[in-house]
């Protein structure tokens, strides 16, 4: 699609669907398989539990965290809090969101958020709204891994428009609206099959097909 003034909901139809795939992946899972963690996997070291809540806390981060002043100016929104993590490796806060229901309402009303921004902007509007990010070379999550190299090595190469990097500091980057977008909905679809290799681990068919695209395509599955 490269029709400036296409809605943004026909651009991103997807967050209106995942919400329900993610819904009908676990339904029927016992709290055994929610939480079993798989190490030995290069996907395994979140349960499927922990997938589904990192999936519902991206788009609180990426809206009220990383966009809060360019799509709301100084207002607080009202979905903010749910970036907390409680102290737990970028998810929901565990104390508050335990039970899967729980995790699925957040991870549906986070993508309900992103509904109503897209009802407002159209694919011009989120190729014009661009942020600057500077990730810190020195930074890492729980897992000792360096955000700059999750960064280089899967996000900046599945971004072929919308993202890029500043001529003279390496370590800033420039990412559109519609980059932003993307990343979320690959990200969900990331964690969709990470649940469903989880699944096939547990002799479970999936319940439904992934789109091999964005960083889908790019990761290895072993």
């Amino acid at each position: 699609m490269d029709d400036p003034a296409a809605p943004g909901r026909e651009v991103f139809p997807e967050f209106e669907e995942i919400p329900r795939l993610f819904a009908i992946e676990v339904e029927g899972l016992g709290d055994d398989i929610l939480d079993r963690r798989r190490p030995e996997k290069g996907w395994g070291g979140w349960s499927i539990r922990e997938q589904v809540s990192h999936v519902a806390w991206i788009p609180p981060l990426i809206f009220y965290v990383f966009w809060k002043e360019i799509l709301f100016g100084e207002s607080a929104p009202p979905g903010a809090n749910r970036v907390e993590t409680g102290g737990a490796d970028r998810m929901l806060d565990p104390g508050k969101y335990r039970r899967m229901p729980e995790i699925l309402g957040a991870l549906e009303e986070g993508f309900g958020e992103g509904w109503d921004i897209l009802e407002r902007e159209t694919l011009g509007s989120l190729q014009d709204k661009t942020l600057a990010r500077q990730i810190e070379p020195e930074r890492t999550w729980a897992t000792g891994e360096r955000v700059i190299d999750y960064f280089e090595t899967l996000v900046v190469p599945a971004h072929r428009t919308g993202l890029r990097r500043d001529e003279k500091e390496p370590f800033l980057f420039y990412q559109t609206l519609e980059s932003a977008m993307h990343h979320i909905v690959w990200e969900a679809f990331v964690h969709l099959k990470t649940i469903q290799h989880h699944k096939a681990a547990e002799g479970l068919p999936a319940a439904s097909s992934v789109p091999e695209e964005g960083y889908v395509s790019l990761l290895k599955w072993d």
